[in-house]
C-alpha cells in the first residue's frame, strides 16, 4: 500500500499543472491544443476526486492505528495455541476472527456519523459463588495425599489467587481496567471526526459495580485528564422503578416470567459427553486419593481465564487443557449462552428486543439529537454512545440483531456442528462489544476509500460526466471489531443493509415478538402498557437514573 501511494495524488496534480504550462509556452499546434485539452479534462477530473484521493491516502495511513488489535498478549500454552481465546464468556477480552471476510475499515465512498457501541463488563474477580467452587476445590486438593505429574504438577502448590476476597469479589480486575481505558482511547482515535475536544461527553451503564467501573474507566481513556470535568456517566437502576419495564440496561429484571435457560437439556447433554474423557486423561496424572469429578473438570478451564487476567500471566490451568479439549469447552459455553438467552430461547431472546428498536430509532434520526438533564437543560447526544452492561444482556442484544437468523443452530449437544457462527467466545467474552456505525455512502460513481469520520459532503460530483451519485444511510455491526452481516439484508457497501431495511426488519421482529409485559406476566401496578426502550438516552430526569463522576 506504500508503495502504491509513494507519488501522492498533490504530486500527480501538480504534474499536470506543469505540463500543462509546458504545452502553451513550447506548443502552438493543433495536436498539442487537442492534449492540452485532454489535459485540462485530467486536471479536472483529478481535483475534483482530489478529496475522495486524499481519503484514501488518508485511509492507507490512518488504517494503521496506534491503538493494537489485541488489549494484551494472547500466549500459548504447551498443549494449546491460544487457550485464552475458547473460554466463552470467560475469555479476556480479544479481537475475533474475521469469520465472514469482510473488512472492517469504513466501505469504499463510506464515511460513518455516527456509532453506538453496547459494552460487556471488562475482565473482573469471579463472583462468590465461583470463588467459592474456587475454595472447595483447594480444600480438596489440600486434604488429599497424591502426586501428580505432567501438566497437572503444580496441583500441590496452587492456591486461588485473590488476595483480599472481601475486596476484590465481583469487581473489575486490572486488566478490566485496561480493556476499558483502551476502548476509550480506540474510539475516541479510530472515529476521531465525531467527537470534539472540549465537548461533555457521556456514557451509560447498567447499575452494577464492575458495569459502573467498566464505563467510568472507558471514559478515562476517551477524555484523558479531562475526563472528571468533561466526563459523566448516567447509572440506570433496572429496578429503580416499575417506569423502568423494558427502559433500562436489564430488562429482563423487571420480567417475572423470564428464566435463563441456562443452555437446557443440550448443554447436560453436552457435558455427560465431553468431560468424562477429560476426567480420565487427568486422573492417569495422579496417583494417590485425589480424584476429581466431571464439575471440578469444567471449573478449571473457568481458572484458565480468570486467573490469567487478575494476575496479568498465562495461569497453569491453561497447560492443562489441549486445543481440541477447549474447543469442547467453548461449545458447552455456546450451548450455555444460546439455549440460555440467545437464539435458542424465545422470551428471554426478546429481553433486549424494545431497546435494540429505540436505538436504531436514534440511529436513523442521525447526529445532534438532543437531551434534556434532570433540570432541564438541554444536551447534545454524543454521536459516539456507549451503553455498558453485563453478558445476559449482551447475549440478548446479540440474539435480535439479526445476524444469526437462519443461520447453523448449536444442535441437540451430541456433536459439535460441523460449521456455525454462534460462538460466544466472539462477543460475550469480557468487556465483548455489539457496535453500529451509521455510515453515509455514495452508491454511484468513482469509487474512494477511506477511514474518515465526522462532516463529509452530501454527495460525490464528478464535473467531466455532470453526474452527481446519490447518497443513502446504511448501518453495520460489529462484535468484537469484526463485522457480522445481516443475512438477510447485506446489500450495501462492505456488506452493510439500508438503514431504512434494517429499521423495518427490527419493527417487524418487535411486531412478532407480541406484548413483551404480557408475555413477562407483569401485573404490578403503575408497570407501563406500552415500552419505550432505551428513553434514558435522552431523558436524565427519570427516577431509576443516577450520575457519577469518571
Amino acid at each position: 500500500m506504500k508503495g502504491l501511494w509513494a507519488v501522492s495524488p498533490l504530486r500527480i496534480l501538480s504534474f499536470i499543472n506543469h505540463f500543462q504550462g509546458f504545452l502553451l509556452y513550447n506548443f502552438q499546434s493543433s495536436f498539442s491544443t487537442s492534449l492540452h485539452s485532454t489535459v485540462i479534462n485530467m486536471r479536472a477530473i483529478l481535483s475534483t476526486s482530489l478529496a475522495e484521493a486524499l481519503l484514501l491516502s488518508s485511509f492507507c495511513q490512518a488504517s494503521t492505528f496506534l491503538a493494537p488489535e489485541q488489549d494484551i498478549l494472547l500466549p500459548s500454552s504447551g498443549v494449546s495455541i491460544n487457550p485464552l481465546t475458547l473460554l466463552g464468556a470467560n475469555s479476556p477480552y480479544f479481537t475475533g476472527p474475521n469469520i465472514y471476510g469482510i473488512s472492517n475499515q469504513v466501505p469504499d465512498n463510506c464515511y460513518v456519523e455516527q456509532v453506538a457501541y453496547n459494552v460487556r463488563h471488562g475482565s473482573r474477580y469471579p463472583d462468590s459463588g465461583a470463588y467459592a467452587q474456587w475454595t472447595a476445590l483447594y480444600a480438596e486438593i489440600q486434604a488429599a495425599n497424591f502426586t501428580s505429574t505432567g501438566s497437572l504438577a503444580f496441583l500441590k502448590s496452587w492456591k486461588p489467587v485473590l488476595t483480599n476476597p472481601t475486596l476484590q469479589i465481583a469487581q473489575e480486575s486490572p486488566t478490566g481496567y485496561k480493556e476499558a481505558y483502551d476502548l476509550g482511547y480506540q474510539l475516541r482515535t479510530r472515529y476521531l471526526g465525531l467527537y470534539s475536544y472540549g465537548q461533555p461527553f457521556i456514557s451509560w451503564a447498567n447499575l452494577y459495580p464492575r458495569v459502573v467501573q467498566t464505563a467510568q474507566n472507558f471514559v478515562r481513556g476517551f477524555l484523558g485528564s479531562a475526563a472528571s470535568s468533561l466526563g459523566m456517566v448516567v447509572t440506570i437502576n433496572s429496578t429503580g422503578s416499575e417506569a423502568a419495564l423494558f427502559d433500562s440496561l436489564s430488562p429482563s429484571d423487571l420480567c417475572p416470567a423470564f428464566v435463563d435457560g441456562n443452555g437446557g437439556t443440550e448443554y447436560v447433554t453436552w457435558n455427560s459427553i465431553y468431560l468424562p474423557p477429560i476426567q480420565a486423561r487427568l486422573e492417569s496424572l495422579i496417583t494417590g486419593n485425589l480424584n476429581f469429578s466431571t464439575a471440578d473438570i469444567s471449573i478449571m478451564p473457568y481458572l484458565c481465564g480468570f486467573e490469567s487476567q487478575i494476575t496479568g500471566k498465562l495461569s497453569q490451568w491453561c497447560g492443562v487443557f489441549t486445543d481440541e479439549e477447549l474447543k469442547k469447552y467453548e461449545y458447552a459455553q455456546d450451548l450455555r449462552y444460546y439455549y440460555g438467552m440467545g437464539p435458542g430461547e424465545n422470551l428471554p431472546s426478546k429481553m433486549m428486543l424494545p431497546y435494540l428498536n429505540a436505538l436504531v430509532g436514534i440511529l436513523e434520526q442521525g447526529p445532534g439529537i438532543n437531551g434534556t438533564f434532570t433540570n432541564g437543560n438541554i444536551f447534545t447526544l454524543p454521536n459516539i454512545l456507549t451503553a455498558f452492561m453485563n453478558d445476559g444482556q449482551i447475549a440478548e442484544l446479540g440474539a435480535v440483531t439479526g445476524v444469526w437468523d437462519n443461520t447453523t443452530s448449536l444442535g441437540d449437544g451430541t456433536k459439535i456442528p460441523l460449521k456455525y457462527e454462534y460462538i460466544s467466545s466472539h462477543f460475550v467474552s469480557m468487556r465483548g462489544t455489539v457496535a453500529f456505525e451509521r455510515m453515509n455512502c455514495a452508491i454511484s460513481g468513482n469509487a474512494t476509500s477511506n477511514s474518515f469520520t465526522g462532516s463529509a459532503p452530501n454527495s460525490y460530483r464528478n464535473t467531466n460526466s455532470s453526474t452527481t451519485s446519490t447518497n443513502a444511510t446504511y448501518i453495520r455491526i460489529l462484535l468484537n471489531d469484526v463485522v457480522y452481516p445481516v443475512h438477510s439484508c447485506q446489500s450495501g457497501p462492505g456488506s452493510s443493509c439500508l438503514l431504512s431495511d434494517y429499521s423495518a426488519l427490527i419493527k417487524g421482529k418487535v411486531d412478532t415478538a407480541g406484548d413483551l409485559p404480557t408475555r413477562c406476566n407483569v401485573t404490578v401496578s403503575g408497570a407501563p402498557t406500552k415500552v419505550k426502550g432505551a428513553s434514558f438516552f435522552t431523558d436524565l430526569s427519570l427516577s431509576w437514573l443516577k450520575t457519577v463522576v469518571p
